[in-house]
């Protein structure tokens, strides 16, 4: 089975992975996506001696994290999809992230601005949602200072650290979590893959602004 993955929530990281190999590109400069991503592909399939049409599974990450990288990367993978007829998985940040994790945690993905994603884990249900960072430092401080706490980039974690606060730089688990849905058969209908944003397009949001009368 080979498989093809697609994460461009945060610049653009893509993985092939040929029967026991594996083929990956990792690229952090968030706005190249658009314009190099089929490239990317191409060029890890050359890397690997395949064509598009070997490919029998192709995973994709909904986010949370840049919205036009999101996009792209969703509405590459239908195409691909329905062009080669290869199964779909989908997982987001927070499920990677996560993944094979049992104590209560949280997990902190950089946002925009002041604020941050973040995934709060009780040891049996999540809740996700986007906060400003100085407003949830305090709320670990007082709700959640038995958590573990896990952090997308050095960014976030020195702002923690700034606070006194613990944190832990999260390990990728990218292929560990996509591995572990395709085993499972979790394939999905490309007409359910539903971005993750948790938050409006800064589009929305000046649009809002304008309408309700606001400088």
């Amino acid at each position: 089975m080979n498989t093809l993955i697609l994460d461009c929530s945060a610049g653009m990281n893509i993985f092939l992975l040929k029967k026991d190999e594996e083929f990956k590109l990792i690229d952090t400069n968030q706005k190249r996506h658009t314009d190099t991503l089929l490239v990317s592909v191409n060029q890890l399939l050359e890397d690997a001696k395949m064509t598009i049409k070997e490919i029998d599974n192709i995973c994709v990450c909904v986010g949370p994290g840049s919205f036009t990288g999101i996009r792209v990367a969703v509405s590459m993978a239908k195409g691909l999809s329905i062009g080669i007829g290869a199964k779909v998985f989908a997982c987001s940040n927070f499920d990677i992230y996560s993944f094979g994790e049992c104590e209560k945690s949280i997990y902190i993905l950089d946002g925009f601005s002041d604020f941050v994603y973040v995934r709060i884990f009780d040891g049996k249900t999540s809740t996700d949602s986007c906060e400003h960072i100085g407003n949830f430092i305090t709320k670990i401080k007082t709700d959640y200072a038995d958590y573990k706490i896990y952090v997308q980039s050095e960014k976030v974690q020195n702002l923690l650290k700034n606070d006194e606060i613990v944190s832990n730089l999260v390990q990728n688990k990218t292929i560990l979590c996509f591995k572990d849905k395709i085993e499972r058969g979790e394939d999905i209908n490309i007409s359910s893959i539903c971005p993750i944003y948790l938050r409006a397009s800064q589009a929305e949001i000046e649009r809002n602004k304008k309408l309700n009368g606001e400088n």
